[in-house]
C-alpha cells in the first residue's frame, strides 16, 4: 500500500515535469516552423535573402506561422488540462487508497480484538488468514487446507458447515463436544461465506466460540435444579405430614380437653366444699383449659390457610377492616378506639385468606394499645421503590425491639409475656403464611412504647 501511495504521489511530480517539457518542445516547434519556413521561400520561390525573410516577412507567413501558434496553444492547454485532470483522479485514487488501507487496518484491529476465534479459507479451504484468538487456540496455519491442519485428512471432512456454506451461501453451525477421557473444550463453530463482485463465493468465514464455560455452568445448574427440585419436593411432604400431624393433635386434643374443662366447670359448682386454695387450682384449670382451646384454634387455622384453596378476585382491605373492626368492638364493649381508615383498599387475592391476615393483624393492634389513653389505629397505604402497592396497619401501642422484629413470624415467639398481652403465639406466623400464598412479603417496624407498624405487600 505505501508503494502504491509513493507511486501516486511519482507520477504527479512526473506529471508537473511533463507539461514544463511539452512546453518547451511547443516552442522549439514554433521556432523551428519558423526558421523551415523562411528557408522553403527563401530557396524554392523567390530567392530573396534569407535573412529578409526571415526577419520581414510577408503577410502570407504571418498568418501561416499565427495559425501554427494558434495549434500549438491549444495543444498545450489542452495536454496541461489532461494533466490536471489525471492530479485530480491520481488525488483521488491515493485519498482512496489511505480510506481504504485506513478501513482495512480498523477491520483487521476489530477482528483481532474479537475473543472468539476467526479464520477465513477459499473456496478450496486452504486458510488464508487467522485472528490471534484463533493461533492461540488452533496454532497457526496460514496456507494450508482446514481439513489438514485440523484433522489430519487428506480431503474435505464429510458434513463440513463451511463447505455446506460454499454450496447454499447459507449460514451454518456446527457444535463440537470433547471427548470425555481428553478434557478437551466444548465449541460452537459458525461458517459463512463472503461473495465476490460476481455474486458467487468468494471467502468463507469461520468463527469459533469456546463454550466450555458456559457448557460446564448450564450442566452444574441443571443439577443444583434437580437437586433442589427434589429437596422441594422433600420439604413439601415434610410440610404435609407435618401439617396433617398438627391437625390430628389438634383432633386429639380437642376431646381429653372439652372433659378437663367440663370437669373444672363442675368443679366450680362445689366452691363451697373448697378451701381457698381449692378454688384457686379448680380456677388455674379453667383458665389453662381456655388458653389451649385458644392455641389449638389457631394451630388448626394456621394448617387450614396452607390447605385452602385460593379463588382470587378484587377485596376491599378498607371494608374487611371495617367489618373487623365492628367485632372487635362488639368483643371488647366499653373500649374506645380511633380507627382511621381509607377509602378503598383494593388488591387482588383470596378474600377469605385476607380476612384472616388482616384480622389478625387489628387484633393484635387492638391488643398492644389496650393500655393506652388515647389508642388509635390505623389502615393505610403507600408506593415503594418498585411501584407495589404496600399496605400498612400501625397502633401507637406497646411497640416492640425493632432488632427483634423477624421473631415475632416465627411460631410460639412472642416479644411480651402472655400476662402482660395474652395470645397464642401463631397469629404473625398465620399472616406471613397467607401473605406468601399471595407471592408478597410482610415485615413489621416499632420501638418500645411507641407503637408498630406492619407493612404488607399482595401479588395475587
Amino acid at each position: 500500500m505505501k508503494l502504491r501511495l509513493s507511486f501516486c504521489a511519482g507520477l504527479s511530480e512526473a506529471g508537473g515535469r511533463s507539461f514544463l517539457l511539452q512546453a518547451l518542445l511547443g516552442c522549439g516547434l514554433i521556432l523551428l516552423f519558423w526558421l523551415l519556413q523562411a528557408a522553403i521561400i527563401h530557396f524554392l520561390f523567390d530567392g530573396g535573402s534569407f535573412y529578409q525573410k526571415l526577419l520581414h516577412p510577408d503577410l502570407h507567413q504571418v498568418a501561416e506561422f499565427s495559425l501554427v501558434v494558434f495549434l500549438v496553444c491549444c495543444l498545450l492547454l489542452s495536454s496541461r488540462r489532461s494533466h490536471r485532470l489525471q492530479d485530480q483522479l491520481e488525488s483521488a485514487l491515493k485519498n482512496a487508497l489511505e480510506k481504504s488501507e485506513d478501513d482495512r487496518a480498523k477491520l483487521r484491529g476489530i477482528v483481532e480484538a474479537m475473543g472468539d476465534a476467526i479464520s477465513i479459507q477459499a473456496p478450496d479451504m486452504t486458510i488464508v488468514y487467522q485472528n490471534r484468538a484463533h493461533v492461540e487456540m488452533m496454532g497457526r496455519h496460514v496456507g494450508e487446507p482446514c481439513y489438514q491442519a485440523y484433522r489430519q485428512e487428506k480431503e474435505i471432512c464429510p458434513g463440513c458447515h463451511l463447505a455446506a456454506a460454499f454450496e447454499d451461501g447459507k449460514v451454518h453451525r456446527a457444535k463440537v463436544s470433547p471427548d470425555p477421557l481428553d478434557g478437551g473444550r466444548y465449541v460452537e463453530i459458525t461458517g459463512s461465506v463472503l461473495n465476490g463482485v460476481d455474486g458467487r463465493p468468494a471467502l468463507g468465514i469461520e468463527v469459533v466460540r469456546d463454550v466450555t464455560a458456559q457448557r460446564l455452568a448450564e450442566r452444574e445448574a441443571a443439577q443444583l435444579n434437580l437437586a433442589l427440585t427434589r429437596q422441594a419436593c422433600e420439604l413439601q411432604q415434610v410440610n404435609r405430614e407435618l401439617e396433617a400431624f398438627c391437625l390430628a393433635v389438634a383432633h386429639d386434643l380437642r376431646a381429653p380437653l372439652t372433659r378437663i374443662y367440663s370437669s373444672a366447670q363442675e368443679l366450680q359448682g362445689y366452691s363451697a366444699l373448697l378451701d381457698e386454695n381449692g378454688r384457686f387450682f379448680v380456677s388455674l384449670v379453667n383458665d389453662g383449659c381456655v388458653q389451649m382451646e385458644s392455641m389449638i384454634e389457631a394451630l388448626m387455622t394456621l394448617c387450614h390457610v396452607t390447605e385452602m384453596e385460593m379463588v382470587s378476585t378484587t377485596v376491599d382491605l378498607a371494608q374487611l377492616a371495617q367489618e373487623l373492626a365492628a367485632q372487635l368492638q362488639l368483643d371488647t364493649p366499653g373500649r374506645e378506639v380511633a380507627l382511621k381508615l381509607p377509602e378503598r383498599v383494593l388488591v387482588h387475592g383470596d378474600r377469605e385468606l385476607l380476612r384472616i391476615a388482616l384480622g389478625n393483624l387489628l387484633s393484635n393492634a387492638w391488643k398492644y394499645t389496650s393500655n393506652v389513653t388515647e389508642p388509635v389505629i390505623e389502615l393505610g397505604t403507600l408506593c415503594n421503590e418498585q411501584r407495589e402497592l404496600v399496605v400498612f396497619v400501625k397502633d401507637n401501642g406497646a411497640g416492640f425491639d425493632n432488632l427483634r422484629a423477624e421473631e415475632l413470624f416465627q411460631p410460639f415467639r412472642r416479644l411480651h409475656s402472655a400476662r402482660e398481652f395474652p395470645g397464642t403465639g401463631l397469629g404473625l406466623a398465620t399472616v406471613r403464611r397467607i401473605i406468601r400464598r399471595h407471592n408478597g412479603r410482610v415485615w413489621g417496624e416499632g420501638r418500645p412504647g411507641e407503637g408498630a407498624t406492619f407493612y404488607f405487600t399482595v401479588n395475587g
